[in-house]
Order: C-alpha cells, then sequence, then structure tokens
C-alpha cells in the first residue's frame, strides 16, 4: 500500500510542477458556475420585482403571490438593483403612494402589469391582472440544466485518462518507466497507483457538478457508481494512449478523438427516438449519459443503476482485452 501510495504522491507532485494536474482539475468547476448562471428555474416567475423597507410585511407577501420578490433595507440599494441589466422592477412607498422604478429599457415592458398589480393590492374591488397557470410540458428541470449536466460530467470523466497518459510520457521522456521495471514494485501495484488519480479526479468533478448546479436530494451515491464506472474506460484509454505516445502534445491529441464518441453518444441520447438507441448500445459513454440522466432527474432505480454500469464494465473489460497486449509491451 505504501509504495502505491508514493506512486501517487510522486504523480501528484509531477503535475503540479507544470500546473496540469491544477488546470485539470479546476477548469471543469469554472464551467460548472458558468453553467450554473446561464440556467434558470423552468418554473420562474416572469414578473421580478425589489422592494425596500417601506414597503410591509402584509404587501410584501402579497407581492410575492404574483412576482419573485427581492428585498432592500435602502432605496438606493434597491435603485442600484434596479439599474442591473435584467429586467426588475422596484417598488417604493412614498407618503403612503407607491413608486415605481424602473430603468425604461426594459426587455419586456410589463411597467402597466406592475402597476395593475398595486391598484389590485390597494383596492379589492380591482381583479389582478394576472393568472396563474401551472403546466407539465415533461420537463423536470430546465433542458440546458438537465442535458448540461449529464453532458459535463460524461465529458469530464475523460480528465482523468488525461493525467494518467501525461504522466505515463513525462515518465518515457524521463527514463523514469524503465527504471520502474527494475524497482522493487510488482506491475500491479505500479498500474493501481498510476489508475488512482485517474478515478479520484473524475469523481471529485462529478460532485461537483451536482453540487453547484444544485439537484437537490438526488443519490449521490448511484453518482458515484456511475462515475467509477467510466472512469474505468477512460483510465484503459488513458494508459493505451500514454504508452503508444512519444510527447505530451501527441498524447492530448489522441485523447481529443475521444470526444467524437463521447458527444457523438450523447446527442445520439438526446436526439435519437427511442427505436433506434440500439445502435449506441456500444459505447460506455451513452450508458453513462443515460444513467446520469435518470439520477439528476430523481426516475433511477438501483436496477437501472447496476444495469447500466454492468454495460459499462463489460465494454471496458472487452476493450482492455482488445488493448492488453499493447499496453503490456508499452509497459515493459
Amino acid at each position: 500500500m505504501r509504495k502505491i501510495l508514493a506512486i501517487i504522491r510522486r504523480d501528484t507532485k509531477s503535475g503540479m510542477r507544470d500546473y496540469m494536474i491544477l488546470y485539470i482539475i479546476l477548469v471543469p468547476f469554472i464551467i460548472e458556475a458558468v453553467l450554473n448562471m446561464l440556467t434558470g428555474s423552468v418554473s420562474q416567475s416572469v414578473l421580478s420585482l425589489g422592494v425596500d423597507g417601506t414597503i410591509s410585511e402584509e404587501e410584501l407577501s402579497y407581492l410575492r403571490e404574483y412576482a419573485s420578490v427581492e428585498v432592500f433595507e435602502h432605496e438606493d440599494d434597491l435603485i442600484n438593483r434596479v439599474e442591473n441589466l435584467d429586467d426588475l422592477y422596484g417598488i417604493h412607498k412614498n407618503e403612503g403612494a407607491f413608486e415605481v422604478i424602473r430603468q425604461g429599457n426594459e426587455k419586456v415592458e410589463m411597467h402597466e402589469m406592475v402597476m395593475l398589480l398595486l391598484d389590485s393590492m390597494m383596492n379589492e374591488d380591482i381583479e389582478v391582472p394576472i393568472e396563474l397557470t401551472v403546466s407539465d410540458v415533461g420537463w423536470k428541470l430546465s433542458p440546458i440544466k438537465q442535458y448540461g449536466g449529464s453532458l459535463l460530467a460524461v465529458f469530464i470523466s475523460v480528465f482523468g485518462g488525461m493525467i494518467i497518459l501525461i504522466n505515463l510520457v513525462e515518465e518515457k521522456q524521463e527514463n523514469t518507466l524503465a527504471a520502474m521495471n527494475v524497482a522493487p514494485v510488482e506491475r500491479v501495484q505500479y498500474i493501481t497507483g498510476k489508475a488512482a488519480l485517474g478515478f479520484f479526479v473524475p469523481l471529485i468533478h462529478v460532485m461537483g457538478i451536482l453540487i453547484i448546479l444544485d439537484y437537490g436530494d438526488i443519490s449521490y451515491l448511484m453518482a458515484a457508481v456511475i462515475t467509477l464506472s467510466i472512469a474505468l474506460t477512460s483510465v484503459i484509454i488513458g494508459f493505451s494512449i500514454g504508452i503508444s505516445s512519444d510527447n505530451v502534445l501527441a498524447a492530448i491529441s489522441g485523447m481529443k478523438m475521444v470526444f467524437l464518441p463521447i458527444l457523438g453518444s450523447i446527442f445520439g441520447a438526446i436526439y435519437l427516438r427511442e427505436g433506434l438507441q440500439f445502435l449506441l448500445y456500444w459505447s460506455p459513454f451513452y450508458w453513462a449519459f443515460i444513467a446520469l440522466d435518470g439520477v439528476i432527474l430523481k426516475q433511477a432505480t438501483w436496477g437501472s443503476v447496476l444495469f447500466s454500469t454492468g454495460m459499462i464494465v463489460i465494454i471496458s473489460a472487452a476493450v482492455m482485452i482488445l488493448l492488453r497486449k499493447k499496453i503490456r509491451r508499452g509497459l515493459d
């Protein structure tokens, strides 16, 4: 175990030396944060209001029945918020009369709706000019948030394999790989130590995706099982490309070729009708995507998750058998 940990520490230090591993670890979190800012809730109200301390609790409660309301302590804070790029109307009370604060260049003109809402609040005889309806068209989440999270989770699973291939190429260039063959380290220990980051990094990334995008009370254990299974495929690919490449740029270029079947599998799962999806059964990335999609939608069961991960492991094992001799020769 100590030898395995020593290999992991060495690979981590080697990657940190040129910030490659740090870059691979941090970039997905930046993408996740941007995706989170771009995606909104499907149920979000189209009418957004801001109020200050002049609005009573009773009035605030009434407004929240018909709009998304932000509360500010002072009028200056409210005005600054109205000046932002989004279409938010400010409501301030001055000597018992309501004042609507707006920029005047709102993309969606709702000034009259705000005025009618305030009038109906002050006069019970005026009917509220808003009809609230709830419609279910099959979406449980914003499509961008749903598919974006699953796509990103599967896509960055290859980053673990990328770390492996970079470390292998660097060891070949420094003749460390040849020295390892005469060192008191068994082949299984060496491979295990090399593969550890290939499993650990995708697991950290996927857990980060699910937390940052805030999918609620989903099963993180199911997501972890799916992530570790698809990471197995990436680890095998990382070893096969790493031992056959003479420099880092060539290795990364080879890894980029994996992006095509990943994206093809994912977009096929989204756009192909159900009767044609059998064409994607060969791809472990397809099984990982539909399994993670089920977890995000809270529709997954352990039966479906274990079936998908089983398919991933079987496909990975088949790939491993095909590449076994090549990997063994490269490590000798």
